[in-house]
């Protein structure tokens, strides 16, 4: 009976230390940086051997025709590389994108935003982060169209 009962009671502070202590992986606070320095964002993008072999996989997952959709989005947007990196540091540090990111996303419209930010979100480096990964996108795009407006495909 006794070791019920500590059982019981070593259940119960679990439960509690549990509610109280919410890792990062599970936070819901959508307001907080997910990383905390530039260094560390500029650290966290960059190629290393074991990471482009990973990638690597990632692309060859993709057939021909979804390659060919993403290098269409990535043309529609203009400025691609910029943009990718301003909305990857929006999702991980809150850093708002630029009126001219903003400008390529609403170009390039909703669904070729989604798919492109689906894809960094599974190379290796930001893999981990993907939980955030499509609530922040939607955000981002809501926030384009309402800055930007409706363009033209062919501005």
């Amino acid at each position: 009976v006794e070791k019920k009962t500590i059982f019981m009671i070593f259940s119960l502070i679990m439960v509690l230390l549990s509610f109280s202590h919410p890792t990062l992986a599970i936070e819901g606070d959508n307001d907080k940086p997910l990383l905390i320095s530039d260094d560390e964002f500029d650290a966290m993008i960059e190629m290393s051997p074991t990471s482009d072999d990973y990638n690597e996989n990632v692309g060859r997952k993709y057939s021909k025709k979804q390659n060919d959709y993403l290098k269409n989005c990535s043309k529609k947007m203009d400025v691609p590389n910029q943009c990718t990196v301003e909305v990857l540091a929006d999702i991980i540090q809150n850093k708002s994108v630029s009126r001219d990111c903003c400008r390529g996303i609403v170009r390039a419209g909703k669904e070729c935003h989604m798919e492109w930010m689906r894809l960094f979100f599974q190379i290796y480096q930001l893999k981990r982060f993907s939980s955030k990964q499509f609530s922040k996108t939607n955000e981002i795009w809501n926030r384009c169209s309402t800055e930007i407006g409706v363009i033209s495909p062919f501005s």
